[in-house]
């Protein structure tokens, strides 16, 4: 008590930061399309957003910021999903980018392939023993 009569800053405990949930399906295919080689650099470019697409792309367009190698995604240069994966109740797509063997993650449902028959890459059927 003495102290807060002096006038000492009392510290007060802050409480865990919630992750920010990434943006509703429905508001996707307006969004920019963000993609990034890696998931991690991806995840961490949103958290720093705080989920933000258009905030994030913001930062994409500043060439003084750290772009973490992501960049926006051409639409029209999507040529098939290549892997997907789920983390902490969020879903992403890697997508196959015409002129590169690289795939670059994005935020599930962001892009669909240019061609609908590419869209998810299938194993193929199993060969029959004869």
């Amino acid at each position: 008590m003495f102290l807060a009569a002096i006038g000492a800053a009392r510290a007060e405990a802050q409480p865990a930061k919630a992750p920010t949930p990434l943006p509703s399906s429905a508001a996707l295919p307006s969004a920019p399309a963000i993609g990034c080689p890696s998931l991690a650099n991806l995840r961490l470019l949103l958290r720093q957003s705080e989920g933000d697409l258009k905030k994030a792309s913001a930062t994409l367009a500043d060439p003084k910021a750290d772009h973490l190698s992501c960049n926006l995604l051409g639409r029209d240069t999507v040529n098939a999903i290549t892997d997907h994966a789920a983390l902490n109740g969020n879903e992403y797509d890697c997508v196959g980018i015409t002129g590169t063997s690289i795939c670059s993650w994005t935020i599930a449902g962001t892009v669909v392939p240019a061609d609908p028959a590419r869209a998810v890459k299938k194993a193929p059927p199993p060969k029959s023993k004869r």
